[in-house]
């Protein structure tokens, strides 16, 4: 309870006037806000992905340990109230368009630490990183954005394994039209597929096909190589096979 009271003088005489306000509610409510807001900050400090508060106009006005990290500045201090997201060198134009609208983003940016150190921040991190970059907000009642949240996930392994995977089917590619050898690689269970034009041609095969269908029916195999091989894709599917090797 809330009391609170004041003195009214009247025909030469004070009264006293009490204000009695139940305010159990709002306690409830307060302790509640302050728990929620315990829980974000305790998830928001320990997250493993870099995260940042900023206000409508960009500016940074909370940061993680993540993304202290990421950046390579030596604390949070170095961010907070100094750097605006809008004025960061390695964030695509075109996503900073999108994010003046109020629009969600979740796309790749390439972070190159030389620009960063020579425009924005000054960073212990050399070289360049991928960092997936996801944006959303947080509106008021008036429907304008309050505040922008930004999430940086580390992309730079996988990057590199699909830039080298690409590699991998160029050279693969080349040297199979080198040679004459047919080359394809099947996943069983994810139906990914890689394939190579000398495999087709030295199927006989003028065009590209789904190549589950290769093996459902393998027309173009002598019948007694067909049954072999048909049993032994069937057995690849639930245990381990040695590299099977025909002629």
């Amino acid at each position: 309870m809330v009391i609170s009271g004041r003195y009214l003088l009247l025909e030469n005489k004070y009264y006293v006037i009490l204000t009695v306000r139940d305010i159990s509610k709002e306690r409830v409510l307060k302790s509640s806000l302050q728990h929620s807001n315990e829980k974000f900050l305790c998830f928001f400090d320990n997250v493993t992905v870099g995260c940042a508060i900023c206000d409508k106009d960009g500016k940074l006005v909370e940061v993680n340990d993540t993304y202290v990290r990421y950046m390579g500045t030596t604390s949070k201090n170095e961010a907070v109230n100094q750097l605006n997201i809008y004025t960061n060198p390695c964030i695509n134009p075109e996503f900073k368009e999108i994010m003046k609208a109020g629009v969600p983003v979740s796309e790749e940016v390439k972070y190159d630490y030389e620009k960063i150190n020579k425009y924005y921040v000054r960073s212990c991190h050399k070289g360049v990183h991928y960092f997936r970059f996801i944006v959303n907000y947080m509106w008021n009642a008036g429907g304008e954005v309050e505040n922008i949240l930004i999430i940086w996930v580390e992309n730079t392994l996988i990057h590199k394994a699909l830039r080298q995977n690409n590699m991998f089917r160029e050279i693969i590619t080349y040297a199979s039209s080198i040679s004459k050898i047919g080359f394809c690689s099947l996943n069983l269970s994810k139906s990914e597929q890689l394939m190579i034009p000398e495999y087709l041609k030295n199927l006989g095969i003028k065009e590209e096909i789904d190549m589950p269908r290769i093996f459902s029916n393998l027309e173009h195999a002598h019948p007694d190589d067909r049954k072999f091989f048909l049993e032994y894709i069937e057995k690849a599917g639930y245990e381990r096979m040695e590299p099977l090797f025909v002629l």
